[in-house]
């Protein structure tokens, strides 16, 4: 079983579909209330859904169910630290969102401990999402170099050459989007 023309065609076409609802969503944003918080029109399930899928990526949904089958329970805790999460979130955060008078925690952060504890919630924060982005950013290039085996392309090229290929084509897709 190979990697035929129509799965190359379903991949692009999915890829080019959330690109374009992308761009789509993003016209409507005209400020940071509108990014951060949706212009302050969204019912609050769509807030709930956003933060749940926020902090849980793809890798942790995957990966936690399969350690725990395992035999190993640690990740437990996980689970424990978004419901304490989410409850200190409801009580100390969302007043203020409410209110309108934050868009973001650090000014939160900022307002009520002061600017040192602002910059070293947010610079702690930086460097946990690079470090755990560069693990979802190899974690996803390997699907895509399996795919690019299958497909018979690069077979020459050594698997170093073949992943960084493949990570240098999801992280150029991402700028992309991002931007």
């Amino acid at each position: 079983m190979g990697f035929t023309l129509i799965d190359g065609l379903v991949i692009v076409l999915y890829l080019v579909a959330v690109a374009v609802f992308g761009i789509w969503s993003a016209g409507t944003q005209k400020s940071a209330t509108d990014y951060f918080l949706g212009g302050r029109e969204m019912p609050w399930w769509a807030i709930l859904f956003s933060v749940v899928a926020t902090e849980t990526s793809t890798l942790t949904f995957i990966s936690i169910p399969a350690v725990a089958y395992g035999g190993n329970l640690m990740f437990l805790q996980l689970t424990f630290g978004y419901i304490i999460g989410r409850i200190i979130v409801a009580i100390w955060f969302l007043p203020a969102y409410v209110k309108g008078e934050m868009t973001t925690a650090y000014q939160f952060l900022e307002q009520r401990f002061g600017s040192g504890l602002r910059k070293t919630a947010s610079s702690t924060f930086i460097v946990t999402r690079l470090l755990a982005d560069g693990v979802r950013l190899f974690a996803t290039a390997i699907p895509l170099a399996i795919i690019f085996r299958f497909a018979g392309l690069f077979e020459t090229w050594g698997d170093g050459a073949v992943y960084l290929l493949a990570i240098s084509v999801i992280a150029v897709i991402t700028l992309i989007y991002t931007f």
